[in-house]
C-alpha cells in the first residue's frame, strides 16, 4: 500500500487534530468575519459540519473520523474537544442561525436561513505556545497509533497568524514537528499541514521551496509542514489547489476562499469524493 493512502472507514477511522492559535494577535482584523479568531472558528465549524454530512448514511453519522480541537494561547494549551464525528453531530455547543445564498433553479440566487452548528467559539489572548501545542498533539498521535496501528496516518492542521512566542517555543516547534513526522504506522507517517493567516499581500499556496515565501512567519511555518503525499493530489485538485510534485501542505496570506479550500483538502483524508 502506498504511504498515506488508507481511506477512512468505520473499521479504520481517520484522526484529525486541529491546532488553533488563540493568542492575542488573533484579534487582528481579517477580510471576513471581522478578525482572525472569528474567521478561524467559522472555518473549523464549517469543516466539521461538512465532515458530518459526508459521513452520513441515512439518518446516522458513521464514525469514520475522530477529531481533536486543541487551542493554544488562552493562556496555555486547551483540549477543547476530542470525539468521534457522530458525537459532534449529536451535541454542538449551540446552533447559530445565518443566511446563505442558494440556487433558485433558474440561474439566480435566493437567500435562505440556515442552521450552523458551533463547536468552537472564537477567543484570543496571551502568548503563542505553538511548540507546547505540538508536544500535546504528538502525545495524542502516539496514543492513537499505539491503539490503532492499522488505521490511516493522523493529520494535524495548525492554523496560526505567525511565529511562536515566547522565543523558546520556536525551537521547540521545529524539534517536535520533526519528531511527529518521524513517527510511523502501517499507513505511513503523520502529516502536518499549516495555514498562515498573515498580514502580507503575497499569497502563497502549497509552495515547493522556502524561497517562494514573503516573510519569516511564512518561512517558519513552511519548515514545520509535511510534503503533500502523492495520494492527496486528487483531493487537492478537487479543491482547485495547484499542488506540485514537491509541494508542502502550507498556505500563506490566502484569501478566505482559498483558506477554506485548503482546510477542506487537509481534512479530506486524501479522499477526492467530497
Amino acid at each position: 500500500m502506498a504511504s498515506n493512502s488508507k481511506q477512512w472507514s468505520s473499521a479504520t477511522p481517520g484522526y484529525i487534530i486541529f491546532l488553533v492559535d488563540q493568542s492575542g494577535s488573533m484579534n487582528e482584523p481579517y477580510p471576513e468575519k471581522g478578525n482572525k479568531a472569528n474567521f478561524t472558528s467559522m472555518v473549523i465549524n464549517r469543516t466539521i459540519n461538512e465532515l458530518i454530512n459526508v459521513n452520513m448514511a441515512g439518518d446516522k453519522v458513521k464514525d469514520r473520523v475522530f477529531i481533536s480541537i486543541i487551542g493554544y494561547g488562552n493562556p496555555s494549551i486547551n483540549e477543547i474537544r476530542s470525539d468521534y464525528i457522530s458525537k459532534y453531530a449529536e451535541s454542538p455547543i449551540r446552533i447559530e442561525t445565518g443566511k446563505q445564498k442558494v440556487s433558485d433553479g433558474n440561474g439566480g440566487l435566493i437567500e435562505m436561513d440556515v442552521q450552523n452548528p458551533i463547536w468552537l467559539e472564537p477567543t484570543a489572548s496571551q502568548l503563542t505556545p505553538m511548540g507546547s501545542a505540538l508536544e500535546f498533539a504528538k502525545k495524542l498521535v502516539e496514543g492513537w497509533m499505539s491503539k490503532k496501528p492499522d488505521n490511516p496516518a493522523p493529520v494535524i492542521i495548525n492554523i496560526s497568524d505567525g511565529l511562536p512566542y515566547p522565543d523558546d517555543e520556536e525551537q521547540k516547534s521545529l524539534k517536535v514537528s520533526k519528531e511527529i513526522m518521524a513517527l510511523s504506522c502501517s499507513d505511513g507517517t503523520p502529516i502536518i499541514f499549516n495555514a498562515h493567516l498573515g498580514d502580507s499581500n503575497s499569497k502563497c499556496i502549497c509552495p515547493e521551496s522556502i524561497g517562494e515565501l514573503p516573510d519569516d512567519q511564512a518561512k517558519f511555518l513552511f519548515e514545520i509542514s509535511s510534503k503533500v503525499p502523492d495520494t492527496y493530489i486528487d483531493a487537492a485538485q478537487k479543491q482547485a489547489l495547484a499542488v506540485k510534485a514537491n509541494s508542502k501542505g502550507f498556505v500563506s496570506n490566502a484569501d478566505p476562499e482559498t483558506f477554506i479550500k485548503f482546510i477542506n483538502f487537509g481534512s479530506s483524508g486524501g479522499s477526492d469524493k467530497r
